[in-house]
């Protein structure tokens, strides 16, 4: 998963990304930490040297993208769980976009 990352940042020349992972205010959970090993891993080894990242809370995402896809009825398992995916990273990144977009209005009226 490494290199794919390290593949990816070379070929689309990114600056940023966002990583989405469920956070719980009454404990830590195990895909959470999993991911931010696997971050701290690639900072340690300097793989996203010059590269920002920033975590975004995507608790419910997949069940709010869920239920807007209930009703396209898409009974193919792989197609519907494509689906879920691609737009539940849609919705993590909109919803961090929007998020930096407020705090740049707010410091701009400061």
């Amino acid at each position: 998963m490494a290199s794919d990352l390290e593949s990816l940042i070379a070929k689309y020349s990114l600056k940023g990304f966002v990583i989405g992972i469920p956070f719980d205010k009454h404990q830590v959970s195990s895909d959470a930490m999993q991911v931010k090993v696997f971050i701290d891993n690639l900072c340690r080894t300097k793989m996203l040297e010059g590269v920002k990242y920033a975590y975004w809370n995507e608790s419910f995402t997949s069940k709010n993208v869920e239920l807007l896809l209930k009703p396209l009825n898409l009974n193919h398992p792989v197609l519907s769980k494509t689906m879920l995916d691609k737009f539940a990273a849609v919705g993590i990144l909109q919803g961090y976009l929007d998020f930096v977009n407020r705090k740049m209005k707010l410091k701009a009226t400061e």
